[in-house]
């Protein structure tokens, strides 16, 4: 396959022209300029289409009605075909706090969906959001089910699956126990600090010793005071951490979102939804974790205005941010490399280049999404060609 005279983000992520991508058997095998090119069986002629990377979504609890934590492959897979439809070709489906046996059944699903049919967007891992949370930065989440970070219980959750099921692991610093248990898990899972009120010295001590992802920058987390940064100033002030941010204009003032581009630059930012039950239906009332959520005009309120998750998409984010000014370059690379790097997958997912899946996206003029291919397959085909 042939997909020839497109614009193409390059693996610089530089817009290019005139472009061609040659796949064989789900990877790119060749890219560049179309004029250098020979090979025109099965070719695509997609002039006025640019080519970005699939969006790789770290963060997302639901769509369509279904949530991760209902524990059901079927829902599993509904979410999956909804993703791509957004240009997401990779995702970690996340869980609420929930019960013990709850994540498992969460497991259950997730090996027994297969998640190399390519017809939706690939899982990539679960991502646990909870139990290891503080209490009083729960939010929307079930405190009962709240638990110290401790190596014994989460082996007990994935005694009977693949240690790499699981991709993810949210925690509050401040919680006894969490320096163990990060010191202990930090080579084998992703450690991000979430739903925390801990202090900035806290938070340094737990990015020493190997957290080194931010879970919604600014949401569940005491807000950054020039007297105590707390966890916000933590992250920013980390280097070598990378940290998430929910760019639907609800969860970030987009001023605080252009401030945070600056500080922490398009290497460190990584464009995730938080999406509940409620992303791609209309408004009404939903259940997350339990608890009833209010949905209007696409803003989730679970009481008194309080956020509960989104309805966004990174497709719709991308464009918020472009909107406000991000460079269109730089807000794909927050959605698409950089995640990719947070799960060490960068080899094979992420960018448009030799060797790489052929995880592609293709926009019209507008930005709009017209067809993505997942390893080489076309999973969705919305453009007309005039």
């Amino acid at each position: 396959m042939l997909l020839s005279h497109v614009n193409v983000i390059d693996q610089s992520f530089r817009l290019q022209k005139d472009w061609s991508i040659r796949v064989e058997e789900g990877r790119i095998v060749a890219i560049g300029d179309s004029k250098s090119s020979d090979y025109e069986e099965e070719t695509e002629d997609l002039r006025r289409l640019t080519l970005v990377p699939g969006f790789i979504d770290l963060h997302t609890h639901g769509a369509m009605g279904e949530d991760t934590s209902d524990g059901s492959a079927s829902s599993l897979a509904r979410i999956s075909s909804y993703l791509v439809t957004k240009g997401v070709t990779g995702f970690c489906p996340t869980t609420m706090m929930i019960s013990k046996n709850e994540l498992r059944q969460v497991l259950e699903a997730t090996q027994n969906m297969d998640s190399k049919a390519k017809t939706g967007a690939r899982m990539l891992g679960v991502r646990l959001e909870g139990p290891f949370l503080s209490k009083e930065k729960c939010g929307v989440q079930n405190i009962s089910y709240a638990a110290v970070p401790s190596i014994e219980y989460f082996r007990e959750i994935i005694q009977d699956y693949p240690e790499d099921l699981v991709r993810i692991i949210d925690l509050a610093p401040e919680l006894p126990g969490a320096k163990d248990f990060i010191a202990s898990l930090k080579d084998q899972y992703v450690i991000s600090i979430a739903h925390t009120a801990a202090t900035y010295e806290c938070c340094k001590e737990a990015i020493k010793i190997g957290a080194k992802h931010g879970t919604h920058l600014f949401n569940a987390m005491n807000p950054l005071h020039h007297h105590e940064p707390g966890a916000v100033g933590a992250l920013i002030d980390s280097p070598d951490t990378t940290c998430e941010l929910i760019c639907d204009g609800l969860h970030v003032h987009p001023a605080v979102l252009k401030m945070t581009w600056k500080l922490l630059g398009c290497d460190r930012i990584v464009v995730v939804s938080d999406a509940m039950r409620a992303a791609g239906m209309p408004d009404g009332v939903y259940d997350l974790g339990g608890t009833p959520v209010t949905v209007r005009n696409g803003k989730t309120d679970f009481g008194n205005g309080r956020l509960a998750g989104s309805t966004t998409n990174l497709h719709a984010e991308m464009l918020y941010l472009v909107s406000i000014g991000i460079p269109f370059e730089e807000a794909v690379k927050a959605c698409t490399i950089n995640p990719a790097r947070v799960l060490q997958i960068d080899a094979d997912v992420g960018s448009l280049e030799v060797g790489k899946y052929a995880d592609i996206v293709a926009l019209d003029q507008n930005l709009n999404i017209r067809k993505v291919w997942v390893q080489g397959e076309l999973v969705f085909d919305d453009w007309k060609r005039k």
